[in-house]
């Protein structure tokens, strides 16, 4: 089955953590913020299904980390 231009390019501009969040069912977000992180989680699609733990913190603080599972 052939894919038409519009998934092929919906995937084009998919970030690259989404495409291994829909590969593989999951994947390890980091941002410098909370926001960066957040904006992150935004940016997977609205029909996707999934779950996420608590956000983790780098010791000398550089960076966040979120765990994204798909349900």
């Amino acid at each position: 089955m052939s894919r038409t231009k519009s998934e092929q390019r919906a995937d084009e501009q998919q970030p690259d953590y989404v495409g291994e969040l829909l590969k593989n069912g999951t994947a390890t977000l980091s941002a410098p913020s909370r926001e960066a992180l957040a904006e992150m989680v935004n940016n997977i699609p609205a029909e996707t299904k999934y779950m996420v733990g608590a956000v983790g913190r780098c010791q000398d603080g550089s960076a966040y980390t979120l765990q994204v599972d798909l349900i």
